[in-house]
């Protein structure tokens, strides 16, 4: 198999005819040993329904039903596994990412790059959106010590050389992207136009994009734990900086009355400074616990078109 393109779906029922013919016309002009395969993860509408419509006319697409909801990295992941492509693509349903684009990839990929990132020119997303990304991208930078590229998301081509090492990875909290650009191995971008979404709207709501930055960061990072480390040296020597003060106004005659407002204030802030701290520290024992029960990170409970023993190797 020279090419596999892997799309997770969720609220996709009414994109995916048009994303698979779309598919079909750009990469069939460049090699006819090729799959599609559609990941639906547990979506709420007829996804699965209108998957198997076209696994049944269609056998260069395979469709894999996940049990559960478990989100879009695990829904990649499921698919990854199943490719056979030398080189897989991965590409949103929502067609905001254009199949269009996918042979400059794939060329590029053949030239001997192992990963060929989309680089997106110009966002056709909302403004909050675009926002809520530059904040979560300058956020992640800073606790992580890694320099991303907003302009770059899941859509790329990957060889199978790093397909099968992100696969072999057994991490229970997982980000794609950040992923696959810790692995290393030789890695280029391809500039490309991006587009409006074809159907609906995003399903990352504020909580879904707080619980992402959060896994990102925490999955990739401990640099939030050095920091807190260095928050309560901090106000640790501000607390002695002032025990020395109040010992030499004492002396002085310096001290006045103190104030309820100030004492109330002082306890607030210290208290909620160990809260914020207990909870940095809760989050990574929460991944620890997740990572320890050993659970598999998705789970299939329907496959079309799909040998049993056709998962990577």
């Amino acid at each position: 198999m020279d090419l596999s393109v892997v799309s997770p779906v969720y609220r996709g029922e009414k994109m995916l005819s048009e994303l698979v013919e779309r598919i079909h016309k750009a990469i069939s002009p460049l090699t006819d040993n090729y799959e599609i395969v559609l990941v639906n993860d547990s979506s709420p509408d007829n996804s699965w329904e209108r998957i198997s419509e076209i696994c049944a006319v269609d056998k260069k697409v395979k469709g894999i039903n996940l049990s559960h909801n478990f989100g879009q990295p695990y829904a990649i992941t499921a698919g990854l596994t199943y490719a056979k492509g030398d080189y897989v693509a991965v590409i949103d349903c929502d067609l905001q990412n254009k199949p269009e684009d996918l042979p400059a990839m794939y060329q590029k990929a053949l030239e001997g790059y192992d990963v060929v990132s989309a680089r997106r020119v110009v966002r056709e997303d909302t403004f909050m959106k675009r926002m809520s990304s530059a904040i979560f991208h300058v956020v992640y930078d800073f606790l992580s010590g890694f320099d991303t590229d907003r302009a770059v998301a899941e859509f790329g081509i990957y060889s199978k050389k790093i397909v099968k090492v992100y696969c072999s990875i057994p991490e229970y909290s997982r980000s794609f992207v950040e992923l696959i650009h810790t692995l290393g191995f030789k890695k280029t971008t391809v500039d490309v136009l991006h587009d409006h979404r074809l159907e609906g709207k995003s399903s990352y709501n504020l909580y879904r994009l707080l619980k992402l930055s959060y896994n990102s960061i925490i999955s990739n990072s401990n640099r939030p734990l050095h920091l807190a480390v260095a928050l309560g040296l901090i106000m640790s020597l501000l607390s002695f900086l002032m025990a020395i003060y109040n010992i030499f106004a004492k002396f002085w005659g310096l001290n006045e009355v103190a104030g309820y407002t100030s004492t109330i204030f002082s306890i607030w802030f210290v208290g909620g400074l160990l809260l914020l701290m207990m909870g940095v520290l809760g989050l990574y024992i929460g991944k620890i616990f997740d990572q320890v029960k050993g659970r598999p990170v998705f789970i299939v409970s329907d496959t079309l078109n799909i040998n049993p023993n056709d998962t990577i190797q």
